[in-house]
């Protein structure tokens, strides 16, 4: 099942509830737990840890932590920032706990010598200011220790909802983020996509509520990967139609048709704009070409956009794809052509069948009137704000692809890397939703399992990976499912029980 991520609200209550549940600072307990088992997993004993406290509860996980660890055997020592002692009951308490152990606590971090391990608990998920001073100084010496570096919860800089740093001010950087009772948002979008490293769950033994946004994974689009009836033909797994390819880009149309076919379609058609178009495709023969326009009402799924253009001859040819009773993936131009024609957003809100846009941030300025700026610093709101206007599933593509229905419910995708940034990797993304559509798989699973391993194709890949490469990778990835021998990197914290 998909991790439910919480908002500050949400996740307040949460611990609120709890609080009540297990009595006064429980939960930091099992929070420093975590991490001190999150460290033994990295770094032997009798290893140095410094952990650099803030005066919140962020910070009382960071002495409950230091306890856990000092019990393990390890030597540890609490930095303060400002000499302050902490300001919550629960922070003060382990504290004392924390000091009555005889625990070595020191004035700053810079008093505290090498470490093996540096941990930063300076301020978690309700920071509403940006670090400066004293603050954004701990968070640099933290940076530059050569160390390995644990963020508890969310580095300390970071708008957990938003992956932005808050005021701009850059703050910890981690290899390990110890997420606590769900994740969140921020860690895997943005800079909070860098600064957050592996982030690791730990739900703390607590059942967390459903929401409208989770983090997808393998458990929503499993069923995909389940054996064919023997009882089936090409027919059985849909026909997909890929229109686009003007003068200059037909590549793009011939990436999407590629990816259609690797991933599972029975067969594909591409029609493409420009003129003295090629009829076959010498690396990829199966692949079939339209002499003329197609009827799509006998298509499974059509995919439009990719490379095809401006001209009158591309828009009119939109116009059909949109009148067209098939699910629908509207790709690059045509969602260009869609920010500016209203007619053409009337007509898609206007669609019966299923339709998915695949915008980058630019496109989906383009569509909400707004800018690539305002677009990114609240990605989620941005996202939903398109799946409302325009009626379609919505995929805000970049690090942490935001998936909305047009409902608002939303999953944001944790997989991918930089290696997407590269030309003809969104064709790609079209072509493995129009296969999955084709195969009548339905809505969520299609589109949370198209996105998840389209970013997992490029995992642990060096510069220099091709579009053309990614559709392969994801069959592969989907065959090894099948047969139960994949196994996707765990977002669990060692010892984190399952609910």
């Amino acid at each position: 099942m998909s991790q439910q991520i919480l908002n500050l609200d949400e996740l307040s209550t949460l611990e609120h509830r709890y609080a009540g549940i297990l009595g006064a600072g429980e939960l930091m307990r099992r929070a420093g737990d975590a991490v001190a088992r999150v460290i033994e997993s990295r770094i032997a004993k009798p290893a140095h840890v410094v952990i650099v406290c803030g005066p919140g509860n962020n910070g009382g996980d960071g002495y409950a932590a230091a306890l856990a660890l000092q019990a393990k055997g390890y030597r540890v020592t609490c930095a303060t920032v400002t000499g302050d002692a902490p300001k919550t009951d629960d922070a003060k308490a382990m504290y004392e706990a924390w000091v009555k152990t005889g625990g070595e606590t020191v004035a700053d971090p810079y008093s505290a010598g090498k470490a093996d391990a540096v941990v930063d608990a300076l301020f978690g998920t309700g920071l509403k200011k940006p670090l400066s001073g004293d603050w954004q100084d701990a968070a640099m010496w933290f940076n530059e220790r050569q160390a390995l570096h644990v963020s508890i919860d969310i580095p300390s800089g970071i708008d957990m909802m938003t992956g932005r740093w808050v005021g701009n001010a850059r703050g910890c950087m981690a290899d390990v983020t110890v997420s606590m009772l769900a994740p969140k948002a921020g860690c895997y979008m943005n800079d909070g996509a860098d600064a957050a490293g592996t982030v690791l769950l730990d739900e703390l033994d607590v059942s967390v509520p459903l929401t409208n946004v989770s983090l997808s994974d393998t458990d929503d689009f499993r069923h995909i990967a389940e054996m064919r009836d023997k009882n089936s033909h090409k027919g059985t797994y849909g026909h997909v139609v890929v229109i686009g390819g003007d003068k200059g880009t037909v590549g793009a149309a011939l990436l999407a048709a590629r990816a259609a076919l690797k991933l599972g379609a029975g067969r594909v058609t591409v029609e493409l704009m420009c003129e003295n178009a090629p009829l076959y495709d010498v690396m990829q023969p199966e692949l079939m070409f339209a002499a003329k326009p197609l009827d799509l009402t006998k298509a499974d799924a059509v995919v439009v956009g990719c490379g095809m253009g401006f001209s009158e001859k591309a828009l009119a040819r939109f116009k059909e794809a949109i009148a067209a009773p098939v699910p629908l993936i509207i790709d690059a131009d045509a969602l260009r052509l869609m920010a500016k024609h209203q007619d053409l957003q009337d007509a898609v809100l206007a669609r019966k069948a299923h339709t998915v846009i695949t915008p980058h941030p630019g496109e989906a300025a383009d569509i909400i009137h707004s800018t690539i700026e305002k677009v990114n610093a609240d990605r989620i709101t941005a996202a939903r704000e398109l799946a409302v206007q325009t009626g379609c599933i919505s995929i805000l593509k970049g690090i942490g692809s935001v998936i909305t229905l047009r409902s608002s419910r939303t999953w944001i995708n944790p997989t991918g890397n930089a290696m997407l940034a590269t030309a003809g990797t969104g064709d790609v993304l079209s072509g493995m939703l129009a296969a999955f559509f084709a195969q009548k798989f339905d809505l969520v699973s299609a589109t949370i399992g198209a996105v998840w391993l389209h970013g997992e194709a490029v995992k642990g890949r060096a510069a220099g990976v091709t579009a053309g490469e990614i559709a392969p990778r994801a069959a592969q990835i989907l065959e090894a499912m099948r047969q139960k021998t994949y196994v996707s990197e765990s977002m669990r914290a060692p010892g984190a029980k399952a609910r």
